[in-house]
C-alpha cells in the first residue's frame, strides 16, 4: 500500500488557506436570524458590563497591539535577530492581509455596533469604516502566528503571543466597535493567512 507524505510547507499552506476562507465566510451566520440574534446578545453581554476606568484604559491600550504598529514591531524583531527572510514574509503577509480585510469589508458592508444598536458604550474613537471582519483581531493573530510558528519560539512564548492576540480581540468588544462574529472572523483569517505565509519559511 502506497503512503503519501505531504511536505510540512504544503500542510501549513492548506490549513492556512482553509482557515482564511472559513474566516471570511463565518460572517454568513449573521445572515441567519439565529446567528444575528446570538451575535448581538453576546456583544451586549460584554459591552454592558459595569464600567471600570482602569479596565477601560487597559483595553484601549491593548487594542493598539492589533494595529499596524504590531506589524512594524514584528519587522523590527526580524531585523534584530538577523532574519531577513522572516522580515520579507512578514511584510508581504501584512500587506496582503490588509487587502483581504478591505475587500471583505467592502463586500459585506456590515456597520459598526454603535450604528445598529441602542445604548452601546463606546470607549475612545468611533471608527468610520465598516465592521466585518475585525482588522485589529486579524493583525494580532497574524503577528502571533508568524512569530509563534515562523520563529520556532518556545511553547510558553507561543501561548503568550496567542493570549495577547485574544485580549486584542476581546478589547474590540469591550470598546464597543465590533461584534463577536467580526472578531472571530478576524482571528481565523489572521491565523490562516499567517500560516499561508509561514509555509514559505519551510521551503
Amino acid at each position: 500500500m502506497r503512503s503519501f507524505w505531504v511536505p510540512l510547507d504544503m500542510q501549513l499552506a492548506q490549513l492556512g488557506g482553509l482557515l482564511t476562507l472559513a474566516g471570511i465566510c463565518v460572517g454568513a451566520l449573521n445572515w441567519t436570524r439565529f446567528g444575528r440574534k446570538l451575535d448581538r446578545r453576546l456583544f451586549m453581554a460584554v459591552n454592558c458590563l459595569p464600567a471600570v476606568a482602569g479596565l477601560d484604559w487597559l483595553m484601549w491600550s491593548v487594542t493598539h497591539l492589533g494595529s499596524a504598529w504590531a506589524g512594524v514591531a514584528a519587522l523590527l524583531v526580524a531585523i534584530q535577530i538577523h532574519q531577513p527572510r522572516f522580515g520579507q514574509v512578514t511584510a508581504l503577509a501584512f500587506l496582503t492581509v490588509g487587502i483581504i480585510i478591505g475587500v471583505t469589508k467592502a463586500l459585506t458592508q456590515r456597520r459598526r455596533p454603535f450604528t445598529q444598536l441602542k445604548n452601546v458604550r463606546v470607549v475612545g474613537l468611533r471608527p468610520a469604516d465598516l465592521s466585518y471582519p475585525s482588522g485589529h483581531s486579524a493583525m494580532a493573530f497574524s503577528v502571533a502566528t508568524l512569530m509563534a510558528v515562523g520563529l520556532h519560539v518556545a511553547w510558553p512564548l507561543r501561548v503568550a503571543l496567542y493570549a495577547v492576540a485574544t485580549c486584542v480581540g476581546y478589547s474590540r468588544l469591550h470598546l464597543g466597535v465590533h461584534f463577536p462574529l467580526d472578531v472571530l472572523s478576524g482571528a481565523m483569517l489572521g491565523t490562516g493567512w499567517g500560516l499561508v505565509w509561514v509555509s514559505f519559511l519551510y521551503r
